[in-house]
């Protein structure tokens, strides 16, 4: 983790569980994970993109980070988003496993933030065999909220 991440870390977390909504909770939520090693629970900000009862995660630098990997399974979690709590079970898909689910969740998520598109390796306006070769490299992780619940609109 960077330095600067570090010194903002705390700060995000505290607007984000803000009881009203801020700017930021358009577009990052908080993600309680816990360590499938350790059962140590951890809470970090991520820039996420929902799909109906489906949320969408890109961990950044993903090889750096060990977050994700707690989620290779199914695994509970809870995610806090525009001051509502919802639980749900969240699992990290590499492309190298399941291409077609990692290629639907970039569609979703590039659609939301297409400069996003820079961190995976493709253009915006990138070709659907670039999108896929991007997709076969990629992880993302899915959470499913319980009951189908979804974030309030935006």
């Amino acid at each position: 983790m960077g330095l600067f991440q570090r010194l903002a870390d705390p700060f995000v977390l505290r607007a984000l569980r803000a009881d009203h909504p801020t700017r930021l909770g358009r577009s990052l939520l908080l993600l309680t994970v816990r360590g499938t090693r350790t059962g140590r629970e951890f809470t970090l900000p991520v820039q996420y993109v929902r799909e109906n009862g489906t949320i969408w995660v890109i961990p950044g630098h993903a090889e750096g980070k060990t977050w994700w990997r707690n989620l290779r399974s199914d695994a509970p979690v809870r995610v806090h988003v525009e001051g509502t709590d919802l639980t749900g079970t969240g699992r990290a898909i590499s492309g190298d496993v399941d291409p077609e689910e990692v290629v639907r969740g970039l569609r979703v998520y590039l659609r939301r933030f297409p400069a996003a598109a820079r961190a995976v390796g493709i253009k915006a306006d990138a070709s659907e065999d670039a999108l896929r070769s991007a997709a076969a490299l990629s992880v993302l992780v899915r959470i499913q909220t319980e009951r189908g619940e979804a974030p309030p609109p935006m």
